[in-house]
């Protein structure tokens, strides 16, 4: 099954606006605001009307709304609507059609990342 038809374990809705440290496993789905860090196993779903500011370390990051921080990620999807303003660490980058990005990229080896990785 693939990321994007995994069901979502938790949910930050939009009206929500949430600051501290999130630690997952699974898929969380962001919709509203945060900031502070992010540090998962799983993958980040991040809705387009949500603003995050953050340092975000996780698995899989499919973002089509707005993210201000440093990105590291396996895979990262720049959906549509993405607007990303830092930078991003990853092996996989895929940019859809209307992403927006301001920054830097880092391409780098799976080996080369900082998040952890849980044997599968």
């Amino acid at each position: 099954m693939s990321d994007k038809n995994k069901s979502v374990d938790g949910v930050i809705g939009s009206g929500v606006m949430i600051s501290g440290k999130i630690s997952f496993e699974g898929v969380l789905r962001i919709d509203g605001r945060f900031s502070g860090e992010i540090d998962a196993s799983g993958t980040l779903v991040i809705g387009e009307n949500a603003i995050i500011e953050s340092m975000i370390k996780t698995d899989t990051a499919l973002i089509s709304g707005e993210v201000r921080g440093v990105i590291e990620a396996a895979r990262i999807e720049l959906l549509a609507k993405a607007r990303i303003y830092g930078e991003i660490r990853t092996p996989v980058l895929i940019v859809y059609d209307g992403a927006f990005f301001e920054g830097a990229c880092r391409m780098c080896a799976q080996r080369e990342l900082t998040i952890k990785q849980l044997p599968l």
